[in-house]
This record gives structure tokens, sequence and C-alpha cells, in this order.
């Protein structure tokens, strides 16, 4: 077959003249302020403002809708690609890691184990529901300033909005963790007594998952799916051994820790892998990594003594000490008072600053005096 050198002089022309618009290429689109795949677009008119494609058309007729549609689908589809596979992957070991880990549980601990880990995990996972519904909308903020490589929009953001969802959802899981045993009575009754201390520890499974969710709305927005993956992949094989040494019994070599033990393995291997997510997006963002990490220690233990003072405070009063509901309750009310206390006197907790108490300040002033 003989091959045209008018086709290959177009080929080549349309590489050249791609490569000169798609210098600023992204995966998302900050004009339409929605995640939008660009290649498309960019191939397009990389083509239609090639010279030898200018040049061409009179001696084709202008009829090149063939060519020009299998040059857009093979850009396209690449971008597609490589934005979504790791993705995929990920899913893909995120599935049968989850599987085998509850495998593990039944087959080594039994139904009662599994019931004790599966009540624990969807009870923590209601300090997740608020923090879980905001992800998109930052990922949003994140992917339109990533856009514009607007890097201080998007420190601006991280700073703001990181440390105010991660206190919100450890404000909720500290009070849970230390109301562990009132609130496993009220969802399960005496029967569930042994799932205690899996939902203790479980309790802190929402709270870095929302600092992963963050992190990875980062990553999402930047276009980094792969280290994202890579990350998330390491850690879940990691924890099989870590799994199987908690859950197994001592004749195989493990601690026979039961649903207790699966917990355990899940909030340890979940706050290592959220740090070193964290770690590289603060490297992206030129952040303090250490400045996040004491926030979230200092965070968790206000919240706990927190807690652990309003249920004492409640528990000495003697009052509620039949009426475990109202209990949980009243100590509720106090502890919101004690947290409300705190963001007066040290906003920066929740990432606030001195003027957004202000402004909360007046703005609940003016709605006191119109009722």
């Amino acid at each position: 077959m003989k091959i045209n050198p008018l086709l290959i002089t177009l080929i080549l022309s349309s590489l050249v003249t791609a490569k000169s618009f798609s210098q600023d290429f992204n995966l998302f689109n900050p004009s339409n302020e929605m995640y939008l795949f660009s290649a498309y677009d960019e191939g397009a008119n990389a083509f239609r403002n090639n010279p030898a494609v200018l040049g061409l058309k009179h001696k084709t007729n202008g009829n090149l809708n063939l060519l020009l549609e299998n040059f857009r689908g093979k850009i396209y589809l690449n971008e597609f690609y490589g934005y979504s596979h790791p993705l995929f992957l990920f899913s893909v070991v995120a599935l049968i890691v989850g599987i085998l880990d509850r495998w593990l549980l039944q087959y080594f601990s039994g139904s009662v184990e599994q019931g004790f880990y599966g009540l624990s995990y969807l009870i923590g996972s209601a300090c997740f529901v608020f923090t879980g519904a905001m992800t998109p909308l930052i990922w949003r903020e994140f992917s339109i300033a990533y856009g514009r490589k607007d890097f201080d929009q998007m420190c601006s953001l991280f700073k703001r909005y990181v440390p105010l969802l991660y206190s919100i959802a450890a404000m909720v899981a500290c009070f849970i963790a230390i109301q562990a045993d009132k609130v496993i009575f009220i969802m399960g009754g005496h029967q569930f007594n042994g799932a205690v201390w899996s939902l203790i520890i479980m309790s802190f499974y929402p709270i870095h998952q929302t600092y992963g969710q963050l992190s990875g709305a980062v990553y999402m927005a930047a276009g980094h799916t792969g280290l994202y993956s890579k990350i998330g992949i390491l850690f879940m094989l990691l924890g099989i051994p870590v799994g199987y040494f908690l859950i197994a019994p001592e004749s195989k070599m493990g601690l026979n820790a039961g649903a207790t033990g699966l917990s355990i393995k899940m909030v340890i291997m979940q706050i290592i892998g959220v740090n070193v997510q964290l770690y590289f997006n603060c490297r992206l963002l030129k952040l303090s990594f250490l400045h996040y990490v004491f926030h979230q220690i200092i965070t968790i233990f206000l919240f706990l003594a927190l807690s652990a003072s309003a249920m004492l405070f409640v528990d000495r009063l003697r009052v509620f000490q039949h009426h475990i509901l109202i209990s949980i309750l009243f100590s509720g009310i106090v502890y919101f008072c004690m947290i409300i206390g705190l963001v007066y006197y040290k906003p920066s907790i929740f990432g606030l600053e001195r003027e957004d108490i202000s402004f909360l300040t007046e703005w609940a002033l003016q709605k006191i005096r119109k009722y």
C-alpha cells in the first residue's frame, strides 16, 4: 500500500500543533466550574488550527470529520484512562481486602464478634455523615483553584476547611467514645456489651476518614490519582498481616482479639495512611506537615477531656442514673456548651479566626433579638 506523503505531513503537523495548544492542559476545565475533561476540545482546536489541515482542506473537500473524531476520541480515552485506572485498581483492592478482613473475623472469631464489629462500625460511621456530605463541595473548589494554578487559593481552602471538618468529626466521635457503654446499651442492649471496646476504638476511625476524604479531594483535583492509589493500596496490603495477627487465635500466632483487634487494625492503618497522604499534600501546597499532626493530637485530647468532664458532671448529679437516654442527652448539652466556650477562646482549633467568631456572635444575637 502506497503511503500518501500528504497524510504523513498532516499527522506530524497535528502533533506539533497539539503540543503547543496543550501547554496549559489540565484534567479539569475551570471555566465551566465543574469537573470536565478538556482534552476533547483542546485536541479538536489543535487539529482545526493545524496549518496542514487548513492547507489541505480544499483537496479533501472539507471531509475530515471521520479523522477528526478519531483524533478526539483517542485523546479523550487516553486522558480518561490515565485518570481513572488507578482509582479502579484502588477500588478493586479495597473490595478484596474488606471482604478478607470480614472473612478472617468470621473464620477465627465467629458470628458474635462479627456482630460486635458490625454494630461498632455502623455507629462510628454516624460521625462521618456531615463531613462526608461536605467533601464533594470542597473537592469542587479545589478543582477550580488547581485549574487556574491558584495555589494560594488552594492553601486558603485547605487551612480553612480541613481543620474545621476534622474538628467537627472529632467532636462527635470523642463524645461517642466516652459514652460507648451507654450508646451500646441503647442501640443493642446488654447482649452487645462485648462491643464496647470495639466501639471506643472505631469511634476514632471516621475522624481520620474525614481527613482522608479531604486530602483525597486535593489528589483528585490535582489529577494525582496514581499517587493516591499507590498510598492507599500499600497500606491496605500492609494491613492484611496486621489484621491476621490481631484476629487469629494464639495457637496460630495471633492475639485472638476478635472485633476489637479488627477495629485496632482499621484505625491504625487509617491514621498512618492518611498522614502519609497529608505529607504529600503539604509538600504540594507548601504547608507545615507537623502543624496538622499536632492539631490532630491536641484536638482529640481536648475533646476527650471535655466529653469525660461532661459525663462525670452529669453522673455525679445522680438524677438521671436510671434514665440512660436522658443522661446522654444532658451530657451532650453540657459538652456542647463546653465546645462553644472552647471555640470562643481558641477558634484556631476549628480553623477559625477571631473575625469569624465576631461575625457568628453578631449573627446569633440578631437572631435572638428577632424572637
